[in-house]
């Protein structure tokens, strides 16, 4: 074969093969490639819902986190200043003050007064339980007796105070102090 029938022919079995590679793309790459990029914009619709809702929850999960330390602090407050007179655990700590710190009690009585007036609406009124009390102890426990009064859990407001030997004075080697003492103990 002439050089110029080779020309011809790999010129036509180039323009045959362009056409058959047209003819595939055509018909079977290009339907493809419009079903591949649907599919990857499915894909980065549903990454970018994944990541926003990992973003709700995480928000929603510091929310929960921030109650529930909303509620730990209620609890802690509760304890200083319960919603309730719950008389017999503010006499369980009373008692609890005087035995650690080895002094007896003489008298005590106890009252509720009437509610303290609130300064708003969303601010809760105190009401108050005045406790009289008398102990007796040496001069190191009525003085304890008092620094753990004033630091006990629940919030107390000493009103009188009458500090002095009693009437009686026993015999023996330590000297009693009477202590005499008119306390409110808050409650919501």
């Amino acid at each position: 074969m002439k050089g110029s029938t080779k020309r011809i022919l790999s010129i036509g079995f180039s323009a045959i093969f362009f056409i058959a590679t047209l003819a595939v793309y055509g018909n079977f790459i290009s339907p493809e490639m419009a079903t591949i990029q649907e599919k990857r914009s499915k894909v980065n619709a549903k990454q970018m819902l994944f990541e926003t809702q990992q973003i709700a929850v995480s928000q929603v999960e510091q929310v929960i986190s921030t109650f529930q330390n909303a509620s730990k602090f209620k609890e802690t407050v509760s304890l200083a200043i319960p919603e309730s007179p719950n008389v017999t655990n503010a006499l369980g700590q009373l008692q609890a003050i005087a035995r650690s710190n080895q002094v007896e009690f003489m008298k005590f009585s106890i009252k509720q007064n009437p509610p303290l007036a609130s300064s708003g609406l969303l601010v809760q009124s105190l009401n108050a339980l005045s406790l009289d009390i008398g102990v007796r102890g040496t001069y190191q426990a009525v003085k304890g007796f008092l620094r753990a009064l004033e630091t006990n859990v629940r919030i107390a407001n000493t009103k009188t105070v009458s500090f002095g030997l009693p009437k009686e004075s026993g015999q023996g080697s330590e000297q009693f102090y009477d202590l005499n003492l008119s306390v409110d103990i808050f409650y919501q």
